[in-house]
Order: structure tokens, then sequence, then C-alpha cells
């Protein structure tokens, strides 16, 4: 965990220095990042979690749809500034659905207290990097520099209080009747 947060402290250094002098580099450590996210939440997901019939449903579908749509804009958008770097896009953006995705699951499985935590963390981090790559590669703006600096440390709030919090719901609901 310390780990990543070293990562996202280069990321955001790079990003501040030179965002697309450095752009493979800060790709390359965001995908790092959310691949150590990705092995700290393993512990909490099993394969039997993911339920289909949970998953297909018509909110998940519109979201996913929204989802997908909103990546395919901004990728749109800033690809003059980034066709040379297109693998580096393919990877950030997989790293990233990956770890919305299991952070979903895991909010959806409802097995621990504070899961909705995790939701909150993926979300930011979906907000953070889409608001980026349009501040930093196609329209600058100071607000949306402090709206990014804000939704990443409220995404790494909720992220690190999740592994404080997290308790498994069936033994605080042994806990309670038994004791």
């Amino acid at each position: 965990m310390i780990i990543s947060l070293l990562v996202i402290i280069a990321t955001d250094t790079f990003t501040y220095m030179d965002f697309e002098g450095y752009f493979e580099r800060i790709t390359s450590l965001i995908t790092v990042f959310y691949s150590f996210c990705v092995l700290a939440l393993r512990g909490y997901l099993s394969e039997e979690e993911v339920n289909p019939a949970k998953l297909i449903s018509v909110p998940v579908i519109i979201s996913a749809i929204l989802i997908s749509y909103l990546i395919y804009t901004i990728t749109e958008m800033v690809f003059p500034k980034i066709e040379d770097s297109i693998v580096f896009v393919v990877m950030i953006v997989i790293s990233l659905v990956t770890f919305f995705l299991i952070c979903f699951f895991i909010y959806v499985a409802d097995r621990f207290e504070k899961s909705i935590f995790l939701f909150v963390a993926g979300c930011c981090t979906m907000f953070v990097d889409a608001l980026l790559a349009v501040n930093e590669l196609y329209y600058y703006t100071t607000v949306f520099t402090v709206l990014i600096n804000f939704a990443e440390i409220l995404g790494l709030y909720f992220f690190i209080r999740f592994f404080i919090q997290a308790k498994p719901k069936d033994m605080q609901s042994l806990t309670k009747e038994y004791f």
C-alpha cells in the first residue's frame, strides 16, 4: 500500500513538471499504481462472489455504456496529442477498468462493511484520469487542476479508509449476536 502511494507521488511530480513530455512515464506509473491496488484488493474478492445475475441489470448495463462512451470520447478528443503513445493509453485504460471493476465487484458482493468506500474510490480515480487527460491535453484550466487534486485526495482517502475499516459483515453480526 505504501509503495502505491509513493508511485502516485512520483506520478503527480511528473504531471506537474511536464505532462506531455513525461506522458509515457506517467501512464506507466499509473498502471503500476492500479496494479498494486488490485493486488491489495485480491483478498477481498473471490470468484464465487462475482455473480453474473447481479451484474446483468439495467443500471449496470447503462453505467457500462456510459463509462465506455466516456473513455471513447476522451480518447478521441486527446488522440492527436497521444497518437504516438497508443500502447500506453491502452495500458492505462485496461488497468483503470480492471481496478474499477474489482472495486465494483467488492461493493456489489456486499461482504464487507464500508465497501461503499471502494466504490467511491473507484469513481474518484475514473474522474481524475478522465479530467486529467482533458486538462493536460485538450483544455487547461486551474479549476480542473483543483478538482483533480481534490478528487485524487478524496479517492485515496476512501481507498485507505476501506482497508482500515473493512470488516466482514458476517463476523459483525455474529459478534453482536453472541457478545
